[in-house]
């Protein structure tokens, strides 16, 4: 039975030792499933942090070009008003000179 019982022991402290190894791999395989996970954070943040710069810059872009086309706008305004004075000018002054001809 002393036997029996040392048997059962020692198959008992080979199964341990087994456990104790797998344990071993598991909290390596988990270490390393850890710095793959921060390292993939990493580069996550790093191309988000690109696309942010990229949308910042299409904003400011956009942003310049409604300030440019707001201008434009102006300008045109200004140059329809004064080509229409130019026409209304011309406009009283051919009548006049026709009139005064009749």
């Amino acid at each position: 039975m002393d036997k029996k019982l040392l048997e059962m022991m020692g198959e008992m402290m080979e199964r341990l030792t087994e456990v104790h190894s797998g344990m071993k791999d598991i909290r390596s395989e988990m270490k390393d499933m850890k710095t793959e996970v921060k390292d993939m954070k990493t580069e996550m943040n790093e191309r988000f942090d690109a696309v942010d710069a990229k949308i910042y810059g299409v904003g400011e872009h956009f942003e310049e070009l409604s300030k440019n086309t707001i201008q434009l706008q102006d300008d045109v305004k200004k140059e329809l008003k004064y080509v229409t004075h130019k026409i209304h000018a011309l406009d009283r002054e051919v009548f006049l000179r026709t009139d005064s001809l009749q």
